[in-house]
């Protein structure tokens, strides 16, 4: 390991808020709990000693770690990512039919056009090929959703190089990937193929609900064109602990220990998909889309027999039954899982 990638795995953020929630001081500032709720939910000091330097320092890490240029935290979801993204942009733009509500709210905010291709409530992505009918002369962008809720991605290589040639910035809303690039047996991270992509940190990795981040490869003043969509966005009390969770989660999902828990999860999780149950085909092992039509139900009727049996979902369509697995998840989980389909389907 090289030491710029050592330093990257080291924390930063973390490590400073339980530096100073150790300190033995008078807390007469915000928050108004001084402590008592969570002794590392802080707010930032007058003397300048905190946060400083550590949330640029911890941002630059993460950034390294996906191999993108920049990176903001963000406390508001991948919602107040996508709405940056959007507003910063500027353009009208051809995106998903079944993009995420922030994504049309984004172009509500900046008073631009979008032009949505696809299936209607279909489980892929949108195609290179569908795009390429939908640009008008007006079209400044392209956002695109991958991986879908269903664990589907674009061709975001292709979109990208068709971008790039047509002078077209290109957003994806990665809300459900921020683990890619963990483990062999996970599609690479998308940061390297787009010009701006958000991503949910709390959704796939082990960090606090409602962090998310959002990366970019723009050069440096666009970027700080970005950042002022994203301050517009978001709030003027950013919470430090969803920061520096979403710091100790990537930092731990790039850890030789997560890979190796990813590939214990990888040999379940297909013995699943391969004995009794027929699943969707997708490119995320660990997305799990049980087809309620095969086993001669709907999504709802497998859902509630589920819930009843104390295993609950992630999303139910008519169709399908989506459960997302993560590094916080056990092969025994994934068993016990099977195990609840498997009492379900014969006992219908």
């Amino acid at each position: 390991m090289s030491s710029a990638q050592d330093r990257a795995m080291q924390s930063t953020l973390f490590e400073k808020m339980h530096e100073v929630a150790q300190c033995d001081e008078l807390r007469f500032h915000t928050p108004g709990h001084k402590g008592g709720l969570c002794a590392v939910d802080l707010t930032e000091l007058t003397d300048g000693s905190f946060p400083a330097d550590a949330v640029a320092r911890a941002e630059a890490d993460v950034a390294a770690i996906y191999g993108a240029r920049h990176a903001r935290f963000l406390c508001g979801g991948s919602s107040q990512g996508v709405k940056s993204a959007v507003y910063y942009a500027g353009k009208n733009a051809v995106i998903d039919i079944n993009s995420h509500r922030s994504v049309f709210d984004g172009f509500k905010l900046a008073g631009k056009e979008c032009v949505p291709v696809g299936e209607k409530g279909g489980a892929a992505p949108i195609t290179l090929d569908q795009i390429k009918i939908a640009i008008k002369p007006d079209t400044g962008a392209v956002v695109v959703t991958s991986p879908t809720y269903f664990g589907i991605c674009a061709d975001v290589d292709g979109i990208y190089e068709y971008c790039k040639s047509r002078g077209l910035l290109f957003i994806i809303d990665g809300a459900h990937g921020a683990h890619f690039g963990f483990s062999e047996y996970l599609p690479k991270s998308h940061a390297r193929s787009c010009d701006i992509i958000n991503l949910s940190a709390h959704k796939t990795l082990p960090s606090l609900t409602q962090s998310a981040l959002l990366l970019d490869n723009l050069d440096d003043g666009e970027h700080s064109r970005l950042t002022d969509a994203v301050e517009l966005m978001g709030t003027t009390s950013p919470s430090y602990l969803l920061y520096a969770s979403i710091e100790h989660a990537v930092k731990t999902a790039a850890s030789k220990e997560t890979a190796e828990r990813y590939a214990r999860l990888y040999e379940t999780i297909a013995e699943l998909k391969q004995r009794d149950f027929k699943c969707l085909d997708n490119d995320d092992f660990t997305r799990i889309v049980i087809d309620a039509h095969a086993l001669g139900t709907t999504g709802d009727a497998l859902n509630a027999r589920l819930c009843a049996d104390g295993v609950y979902s992630e999303l139910v369509t008519d169709k399908y039954v989506v459960f997302i697995v993560t590094s916080a998840d056990e092969p025994d989980d994934v068993r016990a899982l099977a195990r609840a389909l498997r009492r379900i389907t014969e006992n219908k």
